[in-house]
């Protein structure tokens, strides 16, 4: 009776542990992981209204920058200042030989006096019925060609030298002592720099002619003072091209504040227009393939696994910013770190 209990008893046991056994989980298979995948993230794309910037250069004058020449040819005589000398407005600055222009002088003040004199004989013989009107009238014409001719010599003889228009320093002397000058050619220039009046003359395509108006701010940097930005406006724009390089002239006022600033210097100009322009933000680093204003940028798909590579059209750089014309409109994120890297049939893992 025992061993039949035993028996039975070890049936059970062995059954139970079979039973157990059976029921006992399988483990669970992980996923793959696509090792060829390149990681990445995601940056939004920002929009908004920007002045695009207007690039350009030019140099450095003053407002009231002055080119003196003399009147008519002749002999240098006498130069009374140097490069870099105050002046102040009427002093004298250089002068002709004026051996020639007085005897000119001398010669029309005979001339008028001889003519003066022919006309009165002409109006005592006219009363006299010796003469006749016409006569008298030729006699007049003479007189008053001679005035005329007398007129112009002493204007010449004033113009013989050169004064000051306005007080300032000389910045160039073109010409020296015994040379030949003739009527026009500079021989001084002379500008009021003391007045701070600082000027950059630039030149203007037409596409960014339309866009600058009097008045918008404008950022001026020069060699001489590399971490340093003046502030300017733009205070004068040109209504025609000009002849030979086709640009439209401008000129920008610039603050020197407490720089020491001298004609010549070579400025580069960035003008702020008033007026605004839609605008698309990514980052530079976003940017791939570029050339010239053309680039691409990678944007991830729905799937977030696979990407596509869409064109668009640079405005303009800054900092680290990119602004673009064109592209991403419909558009709300782009590929940034990582973009290096990719090709349009990579697959990705976006990074948090």
């Amino acid at each position: 009776m025992s061993n039949k209990l035993h028996s039975t008893f070890l049936v059970l046991s062995v059954g139970f542990l079979l039973t157990a056994c059976g029921k006992k989980e399988q483990p669970t298979q992980e996923q793959p992981i696509d090792e060829s995948a390149v990681a990445v993230k995601l940056t939004p794309v920002q929009v908004g209204e920007y002045s695009l910037p207007i690039a350009s250069s030019g140099l450095i004058a003053t407002e009231n920058e002055s080119r003196l020449s003399f009147k008519i040819a002749g002999i240098v005589s006498k130069i009374y200042v140097k490069e870099g000398q105050s002046v102040t407005k009427g002093q004298l600055l250089a002068s002709l030989d004026l051996t020639e222009i007085n005897a000119q002088v001398g010669q029309a003040k005979n001339n008028l006096d001889k003519t003066k004199r022919d006309l009165e004989r002409g109006q005592r013989l006219l009363k006299d019925s010796a003469a006749t009107i016409e006569q008298l009238q030729n006699l007049q014409t003479a007189f008053q060609v001679a005035d005329e001719a007398y007129r112009i010599a002493t204007f010449n003889q004033q113009y013989a030298t050169i004064r000051a228009n306005q007080s300032g320093k000389v910045i160039r002397k073109l010409i020296n002592e015994g040379e030949l000058v003739s009527p026009g050619a500079p021989a001084l220039i002379i500008n009021a720099a003391s007045q701070n009046n600082w000027l950059v003359k630039i030149g203007l395509p037409d596409v960014d002619w339309v866009r600058v108006k009097i008045g918008d701010h404008v950022k001026v940097t020069t060699d001489a003072y590399p971490n340093t930005a003046f502030e300017g406006v733009v205070s004068t724009i040109n209504e025609g091209a000009d002849a030979i390089s086709g640009l439209y002239q401008a000129e920008v006022k610039v603050n020197p504040g407490n720089k020491k600033l001298a004609s010549g210097l070579f400025a580069k100009v960035q003008i702020i227009p008033t007026d605004k322009t839609k605008l698309w933000i990514v980052p530079i680093e976003a940017l791939v393939e570029g050339a010239g204003k053309q680039a691409y940028v990678f944007v991830a798909n729905a799937d977030q696994k696979t990407l596509r590579k869409v064109s668009v059209q640079i405005a303009y750089l800054e900092g680290t910013q990119a602004y673009l014309w064109s592209g991403v409109e419909e558009v709300s994120e782009v590929i940034t770190a990582g973009s290096a890297f990719l090709t349009e049939n990579s697959t990705i893992t976006i990074s948090k």
